[in-house]
């Protein structure tokens, strides 16, 4: 049975939509609307974790600069809870850094689908 696989693409835009509701829910309730707004990036999270512990040696190029952005979402997060800064725009410019990464990928001439399968 072949695993299931989903684009990359998508879940960036799904983060970015469960980003979204929790504006919406901040409009009511700022406190729930703060904790669904960090909750709204925990697919993300859990996906590229996941894949840089199933992919440990095989990683191209993109993958590694994906690390590195992972790395400052993580370190933001984190420095946004603990209260040393609080600016989450940042959050949404690294996301933002990672889905332009994605469609570098895309439009370099490597012909790879949205799952990042090269064809």
């Amino acid at each position: 049975m072949e695993a299931k696989r989903f684009s990359e693409r998508k879940l960036i835009l799904f983060t970015v939509v469960l980003m979204i509701a929790a504006g919406l829910v901040r409009l009511v309730s700022y406190k729930v609307g703060v904790v669904l707004f960090y909750l709204s990036f925990l697919p993300f999270i859990i996906h590229r974790l996941n894949f840089y512990h199933n992919h440990r040696g095989k990683l191209t190029d993109v993958d590694r600069r994906r690390r590195v952005t992972l790395a400052l979402l993580l370190l933001m997060m984190l420095l946004n809870m603990v209260g040393w800064q609080n600016v989450e725009f940042i959050l949404l410019i690294i996301l933002a850094v990672d889905y332009m990464l994605i469609n570098n990928r895309r439009s370099n001439g490597e012909k790879a689908d949205d799952f990042g399968v090269k064809h």
